[in-house]
């Protein structure tokens, strides 16, 4: 198996209320023989480069949050993110051992 990450693209429109989180929890326990680590939602940060560091606030970051899986594959990864209950979809990435 290898493992992927899941970026999830920011909502900012959607705010985190118990009926969101309850169809997010869901889908955590459909696809809970896959993750290894349900990461977390990610609050401000800051985009740092060679200019220095700016601001990334919720209403200007472009991620949310973040999940690690396993799959067989990067369509495995993809089939599992596709039901992924998120309106602006996500990113999948393969980790690559090292």
């Amino acid at each position: 198996m290898k493992k992927f990450v899941l970026l999830y693209n920011a909502e900012p429109d959607e705010k985190p209320t118990d009926d969101v989180m309850d169809v997010w929890m869901k889908w955590f326990g459909t696809i809970g023989g896959s993750i290894l680590d349900m990461g977390n939602p990610l609050m401000d940060g800051r985009l740092v480069n060679a200019n220095g560091a700016s601001s990334l606030t919720q209403e200007n970051r472009p991620v949310s949050g973040y999940t690690i899986i396993k799959a067989e594959d990067m369509d495995a990864a993809v089939e599992i993110a596709k039901t992924c209950p998120g309106k602006s979809g996500l990113q999948v990435y393969e980790a690559m051992e090292m």
